[in-house]
């Protein structure tokens, strides 16, 4: 495992269309297209989080920025932001954390993407998932990690299965699909 402790100084992510950074409090009215936007809303896992991701005013937003920010103080998960490199808005968020032997006793990571609807096409998913599937085993010492994937959502399906996640059943976790290192 690596030195980095993402708690202590978020490392940065950059793809070829997005760059992937810490959440601040200057994404708030960039995110809010995102997090107000119906068809994005059905797609966000917000499975164990007492509230929905459902924002229609920049006061909602702020408090949803304001809250992953202090669960980071806290060290709970770290919740990226999603930057369009072409645009310079951030267009959805990364979150990730790993619950120590969560996963039948497995050190297991997971993995929430919440997109803007035109970003959520293969190409991006894709892009995303590769960054995570290279990056977020070592830096959050997870052997394998699980993200949400619906029926009917065609793009993140499709996506899931080229980056090698498989269906994960599980009583608690519907429709999850999980990747393991090697070793997990």
């Amino acid at each position: 495992m690596n030195n980095i402790n993402p708690y202590e100084k978020c490392p940065v992510y950059k793809t070829e269309h997005f760059t992937l950074r810490l959440v601040s409090e200057d994404d708030i009215e960039d995110l809010l297209v995102c997090y107000s936007d119906s068809k994005s809303q059905s797609i966000f896992d917000s499975q164990n989080f007492a509230k929905n991701l459902h924002c229609n005013t920049v006061e909602e937003m702020a408090w949803y920025v304001r809250f992953w920010l202090e669960e980071y103080r806290n060290k709970m998960y770290v919740r990226f932001a999603i930057v369009d490199n072409k645009t310079k808005k951030a267009i959805g968020t990364v979150e990730m954390f790993n619950t120590k032997g969560f996963l039948h006793g497995r050190d297991g990571g997971i993995l929430r993407i919440d997109l803007a609807s035109p970003y959520e096409t293969v190409e991006y998913l894709s892009e995303l998932l590769q960054l995570a599937n290279d990056n977020f085993f070592e830096l959050f010492g997870a052997k394998v990690i699980i993200t949400k994937g619906r029926p009917g959502e065609a793009a993140r399906l499709a996506a899931l299965s080229s980056a090698g996640y498989r269906p994960y059943n599980c009583e608690a976790r519907e429709h999850y699909y999980m990747l393991s290192t090697p070793q997990g």
